[in-house]
């Protein structure tokens, strides 16, 4: 499916036992039903008529929720991570449910960013922008590439021709490039001036070219999103830390990844709930790096959300989902009318124990992924060696169960169910 072209047609979702909006302040919708028309939410209600609809998708009671999206890769311009030489990554994200990624920053072997080249930076932002305007991953995903790197000698033109080109992201500030104030305060302001959203590396450095960000430094950066504020993957100290979430742009995001110190997500979660601000924190998984891949990074960080820190379930989704919508202006990561129709049918696992993908969350237990939809589309009924779903999605009154071991682990792969 070319980028940007939406699956052509009328789909109803039925029997659907809660609705999670991806909204962090609605929750879980009073609805059984949702309507999709070319590729978009058209109604969301209770017992919709769908006589007319040309695919009908029944999800037998199953938790439907926004597609999860990951707002923090370390991407090349194809679907190939040179770390871990991990081919397919982003497709395997896919068929998790993690239907939309941004970059933080296109790297491999020889890339400009490396070099401190200026001119090399521009050109790999315009390209990959470029590249993932005509690429869908999986042939569905949104990739949002095309994020610059901040190197020394950029000037206000460089803002505005990346701009001109469709570059909209500034890379982790700090991550590789330029970082103290003096030299990049000026750049953020140009970026921002041309509707960049900007974001800085929290932490200790972490590989050779990247630089320390701690309180002082990153407050001054005034950022979109303080990225990897539990570490990437060490950790700042709590002084630094608390710095930042009390003095920061109320406006401004901060954000966990998988990769990152689990303890201290758990201590900012706490002091973030006090303050009442959990609306302000979003997921990423900065991978794939030397630690690895995992294409259920994302809905990890919810269970674990959800699990050991007492956040509702459906709050911790919004998390993954609509809160990151919010802070990058995405069209999809909720529910709601209007939206892109990325949507999850997602279960409890098989003989596991609790009634739903909700409940196991609770209990830090692995939901299953039984249907991806991208654009009204269903692009995946499983993930690669994804947990077996309690109950199935039947398209069309057709149940579509994978119970052969072959099939379920290693394929085959057909995109695209609704023809």
């Amino acid at each position: 499916m070319p980028i940007n072209k939406r699956f052509q047609g009328t789909v109803g979702i039925k029997n659907i036992g809660k609705l999670v909006s991806g909204d962090f302040h609605k929750g879980i919708l009073p609805a059984d039903s949702v309507l999709i028309k070319d590729g978009i939410i058209a109604d969301i209600g209770t017992g919709l008529d769908f006589h007319a609809a040309d695919h009908v998708i029944d999800v037998n009671g199953m938790v439907v929720c926004p597609g999860f999206i990951d707002p923090h890769v370390h991407n090349t311009v194809d679907d190939y991570g040179p770390m871990t030489q991990t081919v397919n990554w982003m497709e395997c994200y896919l068929w998790y449910g993690i239907t939309t990624i941004l970059s933080e920053g296109e790297q491999g072997p020889g890339y400009p960013r490396f070099f401190d080249d200026p001119l090399g930076a521009k050109a790999t932002a315009i390209f990959a922008k470029r590249v993932f305007n005509n690429f869908r991953p999986g042939g569905f995903m949104k990739f949002h590439g095309g994020a610059v790197v901040l190197q020394k000698g950029m000037v206000e033109q460089d803002f505005k021709e990346m701009a001109d080109a469709g570059v909209w992201l500034v890379a982790e500030i700090g991550g590789g490039g330029a970082y103290l104030p003096e030299d990049v305060l000026p750049m953020i302001e140009w970026a921002k001036k041309y509707g960049f959203k900007v974001s800085t590396h929290i932490g200790p450095s972490s590989i050779p070219g990247s630089s320390p960000v701690f309180a002082d430094i990153a407050l001054a950066h005034n950022p979109h999103k303080y990225a990897h504020i539990n570490g990437g993957s060490v950790a700042a100290p709590w002084a630094d830390i608390k710095r930042i979430l009390d003095e920061r742009d109320p406006q401004s995001y901060v954000e966990f990844v998988y990769v990152g110190n689990q303890k201290m997500a758990d201590r900012i979660t706490r002091y973030m709930a006090e303050k009442g601000q959990l609306d302000k924190i979003v997921f990423g998984s900065d991978t794939p790096t030397g630690q690895g891949a995992n294409p259920n990074c994302i809905q990890r960080m919810a269970m674990r959300m959800a699990a050991f820190d007492d956040v509702p379930p459906e709050q911790a989704i919004a998390m993954g989902t609509g809160n990151t919508a919010d802070l990058f202006g995405l069209n999809t990561g909720k529910i709601e009318v209007g939206r892109e129709a990325d949507i999850l049918a997602i279960d409890v696992g098989q003989d596991a124990v609790g009634q739903d993908a909700l409940e196991a969350m609770t209990m830090d237990d692995t939901f299953g992924v039984a249907m991806v939809m991208v654009d009204g589309q269903v692009v995946s009924l499983k993930g690669r060696d994804g947990r077996p779903t309690r109950r199935y999605i039947a398209i069309d009154g057709e149940t579509t169960m994978i119970d052969n071991i072959n099939e379920y682990l290693f394929g085959p792969y057909h995109p695209g169910y609704l023809r």
